[in-house]
């Protein structure tokens, strides 16, 4: 009785496994036919005769058992546009970490008499993209105002001296090598400067009045040093709308012109500045004063040949930045090249005492070296990917999104990454698919370049990596956006 029980426990364990192994069988062949379907249906779209003059690089696989599903150029270099982001954000936590916050030391010379401080106040640059409105419930003066207040806290009301910002810890230039001359009004071409305040920029609300037939404008902060020129007019129709609010290349001189239609809303825009770190004391200068603390002398940017003996200064205050796991989500989600290239630098002169583009960009080509990326497959020459002389190949996108998948710190890129359907570049992307919260992707573009790279699936069966980059299309970008969606699509189902 004993040997037919166990006979029959090895018949049905026999049984048992070779189901088990069937069914694991099974489940295999459905996904390599789901990975050929997918193969075909990508290789199928990207056929399109009207892509036949563009160059098209992909790289997708699984994250867990790292089968390539598909790939197409993957060493083929090309123009990442903002997908650099990526590379920079991820540079910054692994090396940084994500508690990193930037400081900015506030040092005072010279000796205090009662209320007045007989010496200088020295700002101390770090390269904080942060002291701005985006931050502190939308208040873009609240970080002056609160140092204001810690000056009176300490009795000064008075500075017999001059306020001085220096501004050495990133190097020159301000802009990088390959950025648009026509592109340096905007908000995405501000200037680098280690003291920064509102993203180095002035903004602009203009609107029409329908009684005078004249258009006004108001800016932030208010600024008397630089000049607006309106030569703006209503029109009657929305299709003769010319609007542009610019400035005039390296002066701090702002033109509103052309026609706004006498119903249009009113329109907002961020217009750079130049030389950023005097816009900085400037606004903080007048601030101090509005709070009531004067400046018996003028504000002084120190210069790259000139010391400061900080040993016999006194610090008074420390102003923290945010987190960088939250400042990365300025960086990737709002996709905002003036928070990447602070981060650049920022590198560059941490780490390799070289606060330039060039130091930051080969820190970050030695890190990428250090994670298995080989030096061809990698070139850049800013942190956020404006310029047009960045080149990366797919193969080395994906090889940082698989090391970044396994590192501790993967949460914090992740979450830094726009959602497809929910927020960031791709808010209105992929809405009403299986995509949608389910892609985490960084979108790029310059003209003619379009990318989307990140992952899908987390947390899920089959997470996958992807990188899509479409260089040199003359089809319409929405175009290259729905089949960039189209392949998410496929590999969400």
């Amino acid at each position: 009785m004993k040997k037919y029980r166990i006979r029959l426990l090895l018949i049905i364990f026999s049984f048992s496994f070779l189901f088990m192994q069937c069914s694991m069988n099974r489940f295999v062949d459905q996904r390599q036919n789901h990975y050929q379907t997918i193969r075909k249906q990508i290789k199928f779209l990207i056929s399109d005769p009207s892509l036949a003059n563009a160059h098209i690089g992909i790289y997708v696989e699984s994250l867990k058992d790292g089968q390539i599903i598909f790939e197409n150029n993957p060493f083929k270099l090309m123009v990442p546009a903002s997908n650099m982001k990526l590379f920079t954000t991820s540079a910054a936590l692994v090396n940084l970490g994500p508690d990193f916050r930037f400081q900015t030391p506030v040092y005072a010379t010279g000796a205090k008499s009662d209320s007045i401080l007989n010496g200088d106040l020295i700002i101390r640059g770090s390269g904080d993209p942060s002291i701005s409105g985006r931050w502190y419930n939308g208040d873009g003066l609240y970080v002056f105002k609160s140092w204001a207040d810690s000056l009176k806290q300490m009795g000064i009301t008075r500075i017999n001296g001059n306020l001085i910002g220096d501004n050495r810890y990133f190097k020159e230039p301000d802009m990088a090598e390959g950025w648009n001359w026509d592109d340096e009004p905007f908000w995405y071409s501000a200037h680098t400067s280690a003291l920064s305040f509102n993203d180095n920029c002035i903004d602009f609300s203009v609107w029409p009045d329908s009684l005078t037939k004249s258009v006004h404008f108001s800016i932030f902060p208010l600024d008397d040093s630089i000049q607006v020129i309106n030569r703006a007019i209503v029109c009657d129709s929305a299709s003769n709308s010319t609007l542009e609010i610019t400035r005039i290349n390296g002066k701090n001189i702002y033109l509103i012109k052309g026609m706004l239609p006498v119903k249009a809303d009113t329109v907002h825009e961020s217009i750079t500045v130049e030389h950023p770190a005097n816009y900085f004391l400037r606004i903080l200068y007048k601030v101090l004063n509005q709070k009531g603390i004067r400046i018996t002398g003028g504000i002084k940017v120190v210069s790259d040949d000139e010391a400061l003996d900080y040993t016999s200064a006194q610090k008074l205050f420390v102003h923290q930045s945010p987190p960088l796991s939250d400042l990365i989500r300025v960086v990737n989600k709002v996709s905002h090249n003036f928070y990447a290239d602070q981060l650049l630098k920022t590198m560059g002169a941490k780490f390799n005492r070289d606060g330039s583009f060039d130091g930051g960009c080969k820190f970050v080509k030695s890190w990428l070296e250090s994670i298995g990326v080989a030096p061809q497959y990698f070139f850049s020459v800013d942190g956020s990917g404006l310029s047009r002389k960045n080149f990366v190949a797919p193969i080395a996108t994906a090889t940082l999104l698989k090391t970044l998948y396994h590192h501790p710190y993967f949460k914090y890129l992740y979450d830094s990454m726009p959602v497809a359907g929910i927020d960031g570049t791709i808010r209105h992307r992929m809405k009403g698919t299986l995509a949608e919260g389910n892609v985490h992707a960084k979108t790029g573009y310059v003209q003619r370049m379009r990318a989307l790279s990140g992952y899908v699936n987390i947390g899920k069966n089959d997470p996958m990596i992807f990188v899509m980059m479409f260089n040199n299309y003359s089809v319409p970008t929405a175009e290259v956006n729905k089949i960039q969606d189209h392949i998410c699509e496929l590999l969400a189902e």
